[in-house]
Formats: C-alpha cells, sequence, structure tokens
C-alpha cells in the first residue's frame, strides 16, 4: 500500500496567496489612513503651539510682530528701517522663544540682514548659518520631503497676509492679522479673534524648479494682474473680486508655469510669500498654481499664495483665538475671504467648515 504525502495542491496554495493580497489591499488603506490621521494630529499641535506663541508675544509686546521685522535696530524699540522688506526676519523668528528655542534666538542680534554671512557680537553665529537651524515646530508631518533639496530650515506654517495679493505697505489694502512693516494687535481684529485667520499651511518646494506641479510650493513668476482687483471686499453685498476673476488669473498662470521657482518653506528665518506668509483671496489647495506679478524670488511680490496641505481634502489652521480648524477646499469662497479679513465686517458662520 502506497501512502500519499499530505500536503496543499497547487490550487490550494494559490487561493490562499490570493486570499491574503485580497486582506492586504484592505488593510493597506486602513493604515495609511491612520498614519494620516496621526500625522494630521501632529500638524494640528504645532498650529496650535504656534497659535498660543503668538498670544504670549503678545502679551509682552503688546502687538504682533512685523510681517518682516526690521534690522539696524533692536526688535522691540525704535527702528532704523534698512532692508525690511525682504532682508528682515520673519514673525516666526520673533516667537521662538516661545517655542522653547531661546539658543536660537539669543544669536540674533537684529543688527544685520537675515541673508548676513558676518557673525555680530555678542552672537558668535551668523544669521545665515542659523537659518539652516531645523525646528520640528515648523514642521508638517504630511508634507513630502525633499532628500536632494538644500535644506536651509525648512517651513509648512505661513502667517496670514489677508485676503488680498499682500506684500506691501499699503495698510488701507493690507487686511490680514499680518503686514509688512507694521504691526498689529488683537484690538484691530474688529471681525472677532475666532472668526480670523492667523496662520496656515503650505507645502514646500523640492527647490529645483526642474519640475512643476501645482500640489507642491511651486510658484510662476512674471504675471500681471491686468483687471483683476488686488483686495477682497464687500460692498452692498456684492464682492469686489470674484470666482470668474480668480480662475482667469489662474488659468493665465498656468500657461506661464515654465517661469517658476520651487522656494517655498525653505527658510523660517526669511519673510516673505511661502517662506513665512500666504494669503487667502485664492480658496485652499485651488487647482492653478502659486502665482506672483513680479519675477523675483522668496515670494518678495504680490501675487496669489494659497494655503495648501497634504491632507485630504483640506488645510489645517490657527485662527486669533489660536483653536485650530479644518477647512474644506470646497469651503465657500467669500466665507473664507471674509476669514481672512480682519476687519471686513463680513458675516462669518464658521460652524460648517
Amino acid at each position: 500500500m502506497v501512502r500519499r504525502k499530505r500536503g496543499f495542491t497547487l490550487v490550494e496554495l494559490l487561493v490562499v496567496i490570493a486570499i491574503i493580497g485580497v486582506m492586504v489591499g484592505l488593510l493597506l488603506p486602513a493604515v495609511q489612513a491612520a498614519r494620516e490621521a496621526a500625522r494630521r494630529m501632529s500638524c494640528s499641535n504645532n498650529l496650535k503651539q504656534l497659535g498660543l506663541s503668538f498670544h504670549n508675544y503678545h502679551d509682552t509686546f503688546r502687538r504682533l510682530p512685523h510681517g518682516a521685522a526690521p534690522v539696524s535696530g533692536d526688535f522691540n524699540g525704535t527702528f532704523t528701517v534698512s532692508n525690511s522688506n525682504w532682508h528682515g526676519y520673519s514673525p516666526q523668528t520673533m516667537i521662538l522663544p516661545y517655542i522653547e528655542q531661546t539658543a536660537v534666538f539669543d544669536q540674533l542680534t537684529f543688527r544685520s540682514t537675515y541673508t548676513s554671512g558676518t557673525i555680530v557680537p555678542p552672537a558668535i553665529i551668523a544669521p545665515r548659518v542659523l537659518a539652516r537651524t531645523q525646528i520640528s515646530t515648523f514642521l508638517c508631518p504630511s508634507d513630502k520631503d525633499y532628500p536632494n533639496a538644500t535644506s536651509r530650515g525648512w517651513i509648512n506654517y505661513g502667517v496670514n497676509f489677508g485676503s488680498n495679493t499682500g506684500w506691501r505697505n499699503d495698510i488701507q489694502n493690507c487686511n490680514g492679522m499680518f503686514v509688512l512693516n507694521f504691526t498689529r494687535n488683537f484690538k484691530d481684529v474688529t471681525d472677532g479673534l475666532s472668526n480670523t485667520i492667523m496662520m496656515g499651511e503650505f507645502n514646500k518646494g523640492d527647490a529645483s524648479g526642474a519640475i512643476f506641479d501645482v500640489r507642491n510650493g511651486d510658484v510662476v513668476r512674471s504675471q500681471p494682474f491686468g483687471a483683476m482687483p488686488t483686495v477682497f471686499r464687500i460692498a452692498a453685498g456684492i464682492p469686489s473680486i470674484t470666482q470668474g476673476q480668480l480662475e482667469a488669473y489662474g488659468a493665465q498662470c498656468l500657461t506661464g508655469q515654465a517661469n517658476h521657482i520651487s522656494f517655498a518653506g525653505i527658510e523660517w528665518m526669511a519673510p516673505g510669500q511661502y517662506t513665512a506668509s500666504f494669503n487667502t483671496l485664492a480658496p485652499p489647495n485651488w487647482r492653478f498654481p502659486a502665482c506672483m506679478r513680479d519675477g523675483g524670488g522668496m515670494g518678495d511680490s504680490q501675487g496669489l499664495f494659497p494655503a495648501r496641505s497634504r491632507h485630504p481634502g483640506g488645510v489645517q489652521v490657527s485662527l486669533g483665538d489660536a483653536s485650530v480648524r479644518f477647512i474644506s477646499d470646497s469651503v465657500d469662497l467669500i466665507l473664507y475671504q471674509s476669514m481672512g479679513s480682519i476687519d471686513g465686517g463680513e458675516p462669518t458662520d464658521t460652524s460648517n467648515l
């Protein structure tokens, strides 16, 4: 009598492998969703800490920092302003002592530009070198990393310059919580701190400019505004800038993608759009690229710099009261633009964001 060896047939083995494959296929999205939920929570915590840090700064100095802190003077005294538009220091620089980075802050004398490689005593490190210090609170773990890009101190969180093209000194048309060469305080936010965006997310660029991707920190340059208004206002219930005007400008910018730079998030010490700030004229994760009027670099020009994130469906923001909210990509545009403005007097029902 011949004894048969017991075991799996080839068909049985293939069925088992197929079942395992199906189970893995079902499990992976759940695992990825759980990981993103954890990353989003960490990102939210960062925004919360940064929001509270600006409150602590305000409690100390009775105002918020400049959009670009002047140099050649004591940062909380009387300034001799020198190159304070893009050579100054970001608002994030000024809150370093409130996020347990006093050792970094103490190396800044504010008597040279942030781009300076010169050591100014009593500091022992030049601002240019210090700017490369990576601070974890400034990073959202949901965003992509670019290992081949030269790191100079990445950042994912910008302050709100408002529902306007931003980056100018015309205080009448700058309606955000932060302004280039001026300072706000909380009493200026007459729309209410809980109704006004203080900070939000943007994605880092790959720092090369070789590949264009709307979702990255790519900014198209040298696109004139034409007839498009540069600031959002409501008069008699009618917005001064329409969805159609934004779409037309976005399409114009998309055609100019060959002339773009990918600097976003590359330096937390640098003032400027997509290094320290963003604006709220265009909706979150806008399908068109960030775009600026002039051909400069490092976001030192007027333009559209929408909030962006890798979170599915929207972005996170820190409101003026330091609470953190998730804003959907499909948010009502007028509501979102109203949340970017500190004193427009628009009704802002944020309960259904």
